[in-house]
């Protein structure tokens, strides 16, 4: 004789915008299209006075925690992440009431409106590991957004690239570095760390896509991520969210051999004012053709760009340059990405020759550094 089991039947209410807010962080982590329908869905899970709301597509998951609701009683739902996010944008300034019924659906209602929404059986979902307390770092919050801030941009955007796909975290000898590299540019920042926090070294290659999302799910007011790395998985924990995701595999580019060591040309420019002569050199850039030459000499710099069957640009910007005429080739658009990253309204340009990467570096007040590489383009004839 089977024993029918009775599955219990969750019901919370809350805020639609800070449901909205939290679902809209798990959704972005939930792919549009899988092999695997599945993972389409998000796992709502009620239980203990907080509801979770967990997210995934494999190589990157988030659970986050929402701990102002009010819950009548406790279960589990599965339902289709942008169904569901659509739903409660449209719901916002009202109080929401979300439940299961026994054919695992679920209820989004308000005082005016209801929907019903076709759901799955959650034992179905990716079973998620659980925190491991066990050689746990404490990075400070504040720090870690500011450097993923300025790194992420520079990294691959293509899976296949391995290594570079990602965020290099590279901790030891009390400092903390963030690394990025596309293979024509590279961005590390780097900041002191307490000698409590490398316990052991660590250097592995995480997602740009979880390095992200743990920048929007710290809080402003947070001091202390926690950090646990294991063989296979980094995951972060802030006060109402946790992060996991699959360690890159390959080998990270030796990126301490190009780091700068003497760049005699250094020229100190407003950032604004550069950042619009760049727009205006790029102006008539395709995807195929984005090279610009920089012409360095004592009148100036002159940038001038010739696109095949587009046109021609030549933009002056006046500097101050006492050294060897230089002309030399840059994506100005890898320029651009840094100068909206800088805190600073002037920054030094560093240069070399025709060969060598442009650099800019910025120094903080607490010993953090910031270093930036451009590798120049060839510019044909």
């Amino acid at each position: 004789m089977s024993v029918m089991v009775e599955k219990s039947c969750l019901k919370v209410r809350g805020d639609a915008k800070e449901l909205a807010e939290a679902i809209g962080i798990a959704a972005s982590v939930a792919p549009s299209k899988s092999p695997r329908p599945v993972l389409q869905n998000l796992l709502l899970d009620a239980r203990d006075g907080v509801l979770e709301v967990t997210g995934t597509d494999l190589d990157v998951a988030i659970r986050v925690r929402i701990e102002r609701v009010d819950m009548t009683s406790e279960g589990r739902v599965l339902v289709n992440a942008a169904r569901f996010q659509q739903i409660l944008r449209e719901l916002v300034g009202e109080q929401v009431e979300i439940e299961t019924d026994e054919r695992a659906g679920c209820i989004i209602s308000t005082g005016d409106s209801r929907f019903h929404v076709m759901g799955e059986e959650p034992d179905d979902f990716p079973e998620l590991g659980a925190w491991k307390g066990d050689g746990v770092l404490q990075l400070p919050a504040s720090a870690l957004v500011e450097m993923i801030r300025r790194t992420h941009f520079a990294a691959h955007p293509e899976k296949t690239r391995y290594a570079m796909n990602g965020i290099l975290i590279d901790l030891k000898d009390q400092r903390l570095r963030l690394v990025a590299t596309d293979g024509k540019r590279l961005s590390m920042c780097e900041r002191p760390a307490t000698a409590e926090a490398v316990k052991a070294p660590v250097f592995v290659v995480v997602p740009t896509k979880a390095m992200q999302l743990l920048q929007r799910v710290v809080g402003s007011g947070e001091e202390h991520v926690e950090v646990s790395v294991e063989p296979a998985q980094v995951q972060f924990r802030t006060a109402h969210a946790t992060v996991m995701a699959r360690l890159i595999e390959g080998h990270f580019p030796p990126y301490e051999d190009v780091l700068p060591k003497s760049h005699d040309k250094k020229l100190q420019l407003p950032r604004e004012g550069f950042l619009s002569a760049l727009r205006r050199a790029s102006l008539l850039a395709t995807k195929d053709s984005q090279a610009v030459r920089f012409r360095f000499a004592r009148e100036g710099l002159e940038l001038t760009a010739r696109v095949p069957e587009v046109g021609e640009s030549r933009v002056q910007f006046p500097l101050d340059y006492p050294f060897d005429e230089l002309t030399i080739g840059f994506n100005p658009a890898f320029f651009a990405d840094v100068l909206k990253v800088l805190s600073t309204t002037e920054f030094v340009l560093q240069l070399k020759d025709t060969r060598s990467a442009a650099v800019v570096q910025e120094q903080d007040k607490d010993g953090g550094v910031f270093v930036y590489l451009v590798m120049p383009l060839n510019l044909g004839a």
